[in-house]
């Protein structure tokens, strides 16, 4: 299948590669990209360190944070956080809910907890932890909507050329979705096949009308499992297998 992969760049060239491996051809147009912002990370002593994507450690790890205790959203975060110098062993868990009880069960009330964050968040870090902890929120990049589709992706989608997409965030499926609608390609799209992370990511698809299976997982290995699988195998409602 030619599939349209929709993350960052950088992201995106490990899913080309995921794709390449399962025999599929992937299509990269980035609907939402990645910029560093320039807030200074404090250089002061915390108790804990908490991000949910690897785009929050775009900056080289302060000297006093180094061995600060990680508690981070995925490997792919834990391992950005090592190359930018942070040391300490992290936590990782599979969502920002999941966190919070991490945090919780190492942490007392009044610690000391650095948030690196994007621009554009849920709350769910914040509202959880704010009323226990001495939180500090440093935004470190923002994810900004891309102005278009690459060209190629454009004419393939115009042609109908392109089999599925997959969809990594609600943000980003909001993103395509106004894309499509922005570049009159509704009516070209009525046999493409969507692939969600996550039902929250799935949500704009729904709303829309569209036909979305739903990784089992909210991991990309999951999503490339619900790819090969048969249309529907995935049921919308809850990403369960089967119907």
């Amino acid at each position: 299948m030619r599939v349209l992969v929709l993350r960052a760049v950088d992201d995106a060239r490990g899913t080309a590669s995921r794709l390449a491996a399962a025999g599929h051809e992937a299509i990269l147009s980035p609907v939402l990209e990645i910029r560093i912002l320039s807030n200074e990370i404090p250089h002061a002593k915390f108790d804990a360190l908490a991000a949910t994507s690897a785009h929050a450690f775009g900056a080289p790890a302060p000297p006093e944070l180094q061995d600060v205790p990680l508690f981070v959203v995925g490997e792919r975060t834990a391992q950005a956080a090592r190359r930018a110098g942070y040391r300490a062993l992290a936590t990782v868990r599979r969502d920002a809910a999941a966190l919070v009880p991490a945090l919780q069960a190492a942490f007392w009330a009044q610690a000391r907890v650095l948030y690196l964050a994007g621009r554009d968040r849920k709350s769910v870090l914040e509202r959880a932890l704010a009323p226990r902890y001495d939180l500090r929120v440093i935004e470190t990049y923002a994810a900004e909507e891309a102005a278009g589709f690459t060209d190629e992706a454009r004419g393939l989608l115009e042609q109908g050329r392109i089999d599925a997409v997959l969809h990594y965030s609600r943000r980003s499926a909001a993103a395509f979705r106004r894309l499509v609608a922005g570049a009159t390609l509704d009516s070209t799209l009525a046999g493409l096949r969507h692939v969600a992370i996550s039902a929250d990511a799935a949500a704009p698809l729904v709303d829309a009308g569209w036909m979305v299976d739903i990784a089992d997982q909210p991991e990309e290995t999951a999503m490339i499992r619900a790819l090969n699988a048969a249309p529907g195998s995935y049921r919308i409602e809850d990403g369960a297998k089967g119907r």
